[in-house]
């Protein structure tokens, strides 16, 4: 065998790229979690600055809402999206838990700005 071949042969170990894009999408992550309670605080404020919120809040009237499971429900997917999107090692899977706790989490901000509606 010629000196050229061996010099040209493959690694045995496979050589991968590293996983930049894994990195980004685990601070997204993390970003978005942390600005969840900042954004619940103020979705909680313009909701209780209503006429409506006002109202319930002095008189107990004009109250509404969702029920408090749909609450708890989506605080636990997106608890459990921000999981996957930190622990797998997947790209795809990383991807689409990023997308379910983005989602879950406007659900969650949605059900914060209609508690009074």
């Amino acid at each position: 065998m010629s000196p050229d071949l061996r010099s040209r042969a493959a690694s045995p170990v496979p050589i991968t790229p590293p996983d930049v894009e894994g990195a980004r999408l685990r601070k997204r992550a993390l970003i978005w979690a942390g600005l969840l309670l900042p954004a619940t605080l103020l979705a909680g404020f313009l909701a209780l600055s209503t006429e409506d919120g006002s109202s319930c809040v002095t008189h107990g009237t004009g109250c509404g809402g969702a029920p408090g499971f749909l609450y708890a429900a989506s605080l636990v997917v997106a608890g459990a999206a921000f999981v996957a999107v930190q622990s797998t090692s997947r790209a795809d899977v990383r991807r689409a838990a990023l997308w379910i706790q983005l989602g879950a989490e406007a659900a969650f901000m949605l059900f914060v700005l209609t508690t009074f509606a």
